[in-house]
């Protein structure tokens, strides 16, 4: 890298700087306590207690190891759990023996480390291989166009696997391209991060059609022979393979190798069809998204990215690395627009390298100007540029709006949730009421009830049941409305994953609808929810008032 290039760098990284510290304060919010996770990123919800297990001290060393490795959650793969658990350590060292408290700290570390870093240094990475930092104003353009789509903020604002699989990604991507088909250790450098990333979460899967194009191409040119071709690519699966193993160690261990796999199974049952209720309409079917639009651009900035893409693979120099973006975005977009599960972050490792090949626009001229051929392509070459970058601009603009939204409405989150809201008027109208002695609780996904040493609180991922709640006996329940407006739906048992466990699903929210709970009487509601007491405490508390 010359000094120039380290210029550029370094002037990347001083802006990169400034994003990540951007993210600190939204980032502290919504994480009050562990319960409040639910209300915005019920996802964190289910990651937060399996990273905090892994850091949690055995009466012995083998029981401190093994809580470190079998963390639980089976949904994503080890690397993701293991990198959160070493972010948080320097916490459990600063803060000793009550740092599990430290909620919002910790939550803060997690999203800043494992989300926001990772993406910083995925985008990095697609700007140096778009621009090899020869410009300035070219790197810091792109730095800052990638850096604007709303998708990546919206990722920067949670913690989740993400960002770093998508970093796997960048990198088999990034060792294949610096490789350029001499099948050296750069090849074997991007069987492992392929490996990682679907160790982490599946994506490294969706190289099927990059790695053996990139390998045929070392046929076609002559640079590899059949045989050793096929050697090559047993060879890359076969590093790929170890690269899943190791970083998923419990892989080796038969009883939670088969939890593993029963876990990834639902999984992928829940992304095809859809989770609770089938999802048979795909992306597409009513025309461009409008969630598509706002997180991505309008059509005419995607067709304009895939032009871009285009004109890098008519370029000789540019070819590889446009081809090798365009056979990886190929299986991974035909899955997501076909599967049930409509999550937009899914088109992130998509998007941005799809982004990224912009920078084929606006490439350097070429010295050689004297005949009339090249002064018309220098010519052209400027116009088409000018009108590239003015659309893409305007596409910036509108970007950053959504991003300032975006960001002051995470920042705000807490004062402005109808949950938190409900949680408050169900403390003044309801528990003031209630007995002192401890009551058992169940609430809905979203609802805020948080535990206390007099309160404790339940929730059922699959939704109440009046089987579930004859064996739970909560004195209290907390619906949601939407919960009622979805499920209390007589055609929701025929658009159900599982007709019969949603007939269960279906008789208890439209019983509550209705006001009518077997065994509990209604005693509060709001726009966002209802409030239900076992019959006995309101005969004794809330009769009478």
């Amino acid at each position: 890298m010359t000094k120039s290039q380290k210029r550029v760098l370094l002037l990347l990284i001083f802006f990169g700087s400034l994003y990540f510290i951007l993210f600190i304060p939204p980032n502290l919010t919504g994480a009050k306590d562990a319960n409040m996770l639910a209300l915005f990123e019920v996802d964190e919800y289910a990651q937060y207690p399996h990273a905090l297990g892994m850091l949690t001290l055995g009466e012995t060393a083998y029981q401190t190891l093994r809580n470190f490795l079998i963390y639980l959650h089976y949904f994503y793969g080890y690397p993701f759990y293991f990198f959160s658990a070493l972010a948080l350590f320097p916490l459990k060292l600063i803060f000793g023996a009550g740092w599990q408290v430290m909620t919002p700290v910790i939550l803060l570390v997690l999203r800043q480390v494992i989300n926001v870093l990772p993406m910083l240094v995925s985008l990095l990475l697609w700007v140096w291989m778009q621009t090899r930092f020869r410009s300035w104003w070219r790197a810091l353009g792109l730095f800052a166009l990638l850096l604007s789509v709303p998708v990546v903020v919206l990722n920067n604002l949670w913690w989740h696997p993400d960002s770093l699989v998508f970093l796997f990604v960048t990198l088999t991507i990034f060792f294949l391209n610096r490789d350029a088909l001499h099948f050296g250790r750069n090849f074997f450098l991007a069987a492992i991060s392929c490996g990682l990333a679907t160790g982490t979460k599946h994506l490294g899967l969706f190289f099927v059609l990059a790695v053996p194009v990139y390998i045929l191409w070392g046929v076609f040119s002559k640079r590899l022979r059949w045989g050793k071709a096929v050697g090559l690519g047993a060879l890359f699966v076969l590093l790929m393979t170890l690269a899943v193993v190791v970083s998923n160690p419990l892989l080796l261990l038969p009883m939670e190798r088969a939890e593993i796999i029963a876990v990834q199974k639902l999984q992928f049952q829940q992304t095809s069809v859809g989770i609770l209720t089938a999802n048979q309409q795909t992306f597409f079917a009513d025309g461009y998204p409008e969630d598509i639009r706002i997180h991505y651009g309008e059509a005419l900035f995607i067709l304009l990215a895939f032009s871009s893409l285009v004109a890098g693979i008519l370029k000789p120099e540019r070819r590889l690395l446009n081809v090798l973006i365009l056979t990886w975005m190929i299986p991974l977009t035909f899955v997501i627009l076909n599967f049930g599960t409509r999550r937009t972050h899914y088109f992130l490792p998509v998007m941005i390298p799809l982004f990224s090949t912009f920078a084929n626009v606006f490439l350097p001229f070429s010295p050689s100007t004297q005949t009339a051929v090249d002064r018309f392509e220098r010519w052209y070459s400027r116009v088409l540029g000018g009108l590239y970058a003015l659309l893409i601009l305007g596409q910036m603009f509108l970007f950053v709006r959504t991003d300032v939204e975006i960001y002051l409405r995470t920042l705000f989150r807490e004062a402005t949730s109808a949950s938190i809201k409900f949680y408050e008027q169900v403390e003044e109208n309801v528990m003031s009421k209630m007995p002192e002695e401890k009551i058992t609780a169940y609430r809905d996904w979203h609802i805020y009830f948080p535990d206390t040493p007099s309160r404790q609180v339940e929730m059922n991922w699959n939704l109440a049941t009046y089987d579930y709640i004859r064996e739970l006996k909560p004195d209290l329940i907390l619906l949601e409305r939407e919960n009622l407006s979805m499920f209390a739906r007589p055609e929701v048992v025929g658009e159900a994953v599982d007709p019969d466990r949603m007939e269960m699903v279906h008789e208890f929210y439209a019983a509550a609808a209705k006001g009518r709970l077997q065994g509990y009487r209604q005693v509060y509601q709001s726009d966002f929810g209802l409030v239900f007491v076992d019959e006995a405490l309101f005969n004794t508390f809330f009769a009478s008032k």
